[in-house]
């Protein structure tokens, strides 16, 4: 646990430091990085893309980031794949029309696949599940209709 845990204070006295993050000295770049996992650590890719986004190969370690997916989606009008072509336009590797229409295919996607894992895990119902997204919903930019929230907006 050294590498995780922070100096004491009395130990930083005088040393003139400061904080940063990897980011600051190089772009982040999932593709890049999971091909050099796949290279050289073995990283298997999904058979088939993640649920909510067109990549199958970021994150596929446990099935929570659905979940974060949809709640930012729900809060903040914008999901996975919002992020993950957002990555791929700056890096050059798609067109903004192309990054749209994904975003249209699959941001916002209610992860019904995991919900019975997500049901047993926080020890739930399926009505006490829905009554916390519902609580997190942005009403300003989503409806209730037929039990799933939509977008009052469209991507353009």
């Amino acid at each position: 646990m050294y590498y995780w845990k922070f100096p004491k204070e009395s130990e930083l006295v005088d040393k003139n430091l400061f904080l940063t993050h990897w980011g600051y000295f190089e772009d982040w770049d999932p593709y890049r990085n999971y091909l050099v996992a796949k290279e050289h650590c073995g990283l298997q890719e999904l058979e088939s893309r993640h649920i909510d986004t067109f990549q199958n190969f970021g994150q596929t370690d446990q099935m929570l980031v659905h979940l974060h997916a949809y709640m930012m989606y729900l809060k903040l009008g914008f999901g996975r794949t919002t992020q993950d072509v957002g990555i791929e336009v700056r890096r050059g590797a798609m067109t903004r029309d192309q990054a749209v229409n994904l975003v249209r295919l699959y941001d916002g996607h209610y992860p019904e696949e995991c919900i019975d894992i997500y049901l047993d895990y926080f020890q739930i119902t399926q009505e006490e599940f829905d009554s916390i997204l519902d609580k997190w919903a942005n009403k300003e930019l989503f409806e209730k209709i037929d039990n799933r929230w939509k977008p009052k907006f469209i991507v353009k």
